[in-house]
């Protein structure tokens, strides 16, 4: 899989930035969570904590397809 192939996969998933009390961000990506593991990361600033999630989800992913595990399957989000 090349980088720009992982790069878009990894956009798919869903991310969750939420300031935390003590004034920095946490990133939380549901799919993994759903499939047993936990992928949570940060950043000072919510765009730090978004290019840190997508960092670690390719990670995650590179992690899955090295030990033969499934990728969760990405959240569809929610039309309004």
């Amino acid at each position: 899989m090349t980088e720009r192939e992982m790069r878009a996969l990894a956009q798919r998933y869903e991310i969750r930035i939420l300031p935390t009390v003590y004034g920095d961000y946490r990133a939380v990506v549901p799919a993994f969570e759903a499939s047993g593991d936990r992928l949570i990361t940060g950043g000072d600033t919510p765009p730090e904590a978004l290019a840190n999630a997508y960092e670690a989800i390719e990670l995650a992913i590179l992690g899955r397809l090295e030990d033969g595990r499934p990728l969760p399957a990405p959240v569809e989000p929610i039309a309004a």
